[in-house]
């Protein structure tokens, strides 16, 4: 974990801080291997012992003062008693991460047991209205992303047009069943694709059909003009669709996955692939706001595109974030898509939002095996905690916020690049006390779960490790 202040030393008060008119707060880089000044942390286990303190729940530090029977927290100075069992444990301090360092990784017991539990599952949506070249360029990121994924991975293929298609690659030759989207924008679909596929037929184990993956693969063509026209017909205005569903397509995979969740798969990741704007069934856009049409008004086109049109994603993030499912949406084209409306889906499910001009220049494939390749936490919490002269303000990044605890954000998957940022406001007018010599304090908690591999694992066979930063 990573903490950077936005500034080398904290205002004094209230004034100082409005009077200076710099940013005051902390960037967080949970699961960084290295801490600001390159340290890596102190390892550890049991990290369900670790005090905590009876007044704001901190848990106990270097910085706290500890005597005989009793420990004071750092933050809100209340003291603590120490049970028995801790203080034998610190009876020799220098075998206890926490009393050795600020930063310290502490290993969780794993709660619940099974062999599915913790098999991450990745879903390719790949948009079939589209052209040959979309295609070629989306399989060739599928096959560099099957090379990267773990041993023990789940993989599903799915597509969308006017239609879903789920298929099944475990058997001799790829299997797809369809099942058609309503084209009214407030349609769903008449059954569930549960009934359509079970998912344990959808959800194929990546080491034994890798190969059957890639040929289902070759088997993606895109939908034909006269597809199109039967299918969307005619949309706004005689404006002809080009039937991507796009929304429904997405709300449908999340309650496929969403309904085994926490019992058949630890992580979900779905890798939506768009090759122009959602035009047929629910979350359709309205691209044609797009142009000169704003010249007339004296508005600025750019600005007035910022917004989104429509919350149908910012609520299916809901449904996503609620399934457990972080989603990526990888969009190539060079036409207008509307991605303020889009963007939702993956900024709140903690997934990434790639956008690519054209075919040509592409770099789909490299992006997705690097970013598949590194390593990932998932089923994250993250909470940052103050001493009482000030407190936490606005947080930004890719998380959702509990909706119980304050200052507590959750995160369905994050690598070791994602950052997020804090800024703080005082808790009164009076600032920081200039007679004291306690410094102002700051603690962040992440707690996370990694998928070890194979050559690492246990005696448990437990294939997944859930650990305290």
């Amino acid at each position: 974990m990573a903490v950077r202040a936005t500034i080398p030393r904290f205002p004094s008060d209230p004034d100082a801080q409005e009077s200076s008119g710099l940013p005051w707060g902390v960037t967080v880089t949970p699961f960084a291997a290295k801490d600001e000044n390159g340290n890596p942390p102190l390892y550890g286990s049991d990290g369900h012992l670790l005090p905590r303190c009876e007044n704001c729940w901190a848990y106990y530090n270097t910085y706290c003062e500890q005597e005989q029977w009793a420990w004071s927290c750092a933050l809100c100075g209340t003291l603590n008693g120490l049970s028995s069992q801790i203080i034998s444990k610190y009876s020799l301090p220098d075998s206890c991460p926490e009393n050795m360092s600020s930063f310290i990784d502490l290993e969780l017991p794993m709660e619940g047991s099974g062999e599915m539990e913790a098999r991450p599952v990745y879903v390719a949506a790949v948009d079939l209205s589209s052209s040959e070249e979309f295609l070629e360029l989306t399989k060739s990121a599928l096959l560099a992303a099957l090379e990267a994924l773990g041993p023990g991975s789940l993989f599903g293929l799915a597509t969308f047009s006017h239609k879903i298609g789920l298929y099944d690659v475990q058997g001799p030759i790829p299997v797809v069943k369809n099942v058609f989207i309503p084209p009214d924008s407030e349609g769903s679909l008449p059954i569930e694709l549960e009934d359509v596929m079970p998912l344990f037929s959808f959800l194929a184990p990546v080491e034994t059909c890798k190969d059957r993956i890639a040929s289902a693969l070759e088997t993606l063509k895109p939908t034909t003009s006269w597809e199109r026209t039967t299918a969307a017909g005619q949309g706004l205005d005689g404006v002809l669709l080009g039937g991507r569903g796009f929304g429904v397509a997405m709300e449908a995979l999340f309650n496929y996955l969403g309904s085994e969740y926490g019992s058949t798969f630890a992580l979900a990741r779905v890798f939506a692939f768009l090759s122009g704007a959602p035009d047929y069934g629910a979350g359709q856009l309205d691209t044609r706001r797009y142009g000169e049409q704003y010249a007339s008004k004296g508005e600025d086109a750019d600005r007035a595109l910022l917004p989104e049109q429509t919350p149908f994603y910012k609520d299916l993030a809901a449904v996503a974030v609620q399934a457990g499912v972080c989603v990526d949406i990888f969009a190539v084209t060079n036409e207008y898509t509307d991605l303020a409306s889009l963007k939702f889906l993956s900024i709140e499910s903690g997934g990434s939002l790639f956008l690519y001009a054209n075919t040509d220049d592409s770099t789909l494939p490299q992006d997705m095996y690097r970013m598949l390749s590194r390593p990932y936490a998932f089923n994250c919490v993250l909470r940052l905690r103050t001493s009482t002269e000030f407190k936490p303000g606005h947080s930004y990044g890719h998380f959702f916020p509990d909706p119980q605890y304050e200052n507590v954000q959750h995160i369905i998957c994050c690598d070791s690049y994602a950052t997020y940022a804090y800024d703080f406001d005082f808790a009164n007018t009076t600032g920081f006390s200039r007679h004291t010599s306690e410094l102002p304090m700051v603690q962040i908690a992440f707690q996370y779960t990694v998928v070890v591999p194979p050559e690492e694992l246990s005696n448990s066979g437990m294939n997944s490790a859930s650990r305290y930063a």
